[in-house]
């Protein structure tokens, strides 16, 4: 079903206050700065969303759906997920604008629960999946629990390198994050195979 008029309306809102996130952080974010962005009246985003806080929720939303469809297809085995991990960690205007967002609304998160929540369940998909490759390397036997845990750990990485790359954008060029990302995901998935076979 297409999206309906109102439905264009608060995404169209709500990635303006992901523009200004990107260009000043949560401060600059304000319903008068966004009716600025878009040309519009401070009532036609009232209209929209209740306060300043309803709105953030649905700009942190739209950046990850928005970085969720810039990593299609999804992946369907871990090689396809170290790809994706690579092309959505900060290299381009795009990846880059997306983790100044994130990196802000990370921050947020500490002392609001309602961002923590919807970041906490974009964390548990994420790790869902990479588990579910992970099984598929390790296989059905292993102990459930330590593949979620190396998920996580893996998860972590890619995070820390986000991070560092938006704080640092020399720090890494694409390659060297490929190489860090591969090395890692098959170096830990050797140790943890080397553990549970020779116990």
């Amino acid at each position: 079903m297409p999206p309906s008029g109102t439905d264009t309306n608060r995404r169209e809102i709500a990635s303006a206050a992901c523009a200004l996130v990107a260009e000043g952080g949560l401060d600059s974010v304000s319903m008068r700065r966004i009716a600025k962005h878009l040309g519009a009246t401070t009532g036609y985003i009232s209209h929209y969303y209740a306060d300043k806080e309803d709105l953030l929720e649905a700009a942190l939303r739209t950046a990850l759906t928005d970085l969720t469809a810039g990593s299609e297809p999804l992946s369907t085995n871990l090689e396809e997920w170290i790809d994706n991990a690579v092309r959505t960690l900060p290299h381009n205007v795009d990846s880059q604008r997306f983790w100044r967002i994130l990196t802000a609304f990370q921050a947020a998160s500490l002392n609001n629960p309602r961002l923590a929540e919807i970041l906490h369940v974009y964390v548990v998909e994420q790790i869902s999946a990479l588990t579910g490759h992970l099984t598929g390397k390790v296989g059905t036997d292993a102990p459930e629990d330590e593949v979620t845990a190396l998920a996580r750990s893996l998860f972590a990485l890619v995070s820390g390198l986000g991070t560092t790359s938006t704080i640092t954008p020399d720090a890494f060029t694409p390659e060297q994050l490929r190489t860090i990302i591969r090395s890692s995901v098959y170096g830990l998935l050797d140790e943890f195979t080397a553990r549970h076979t020779n116990p």
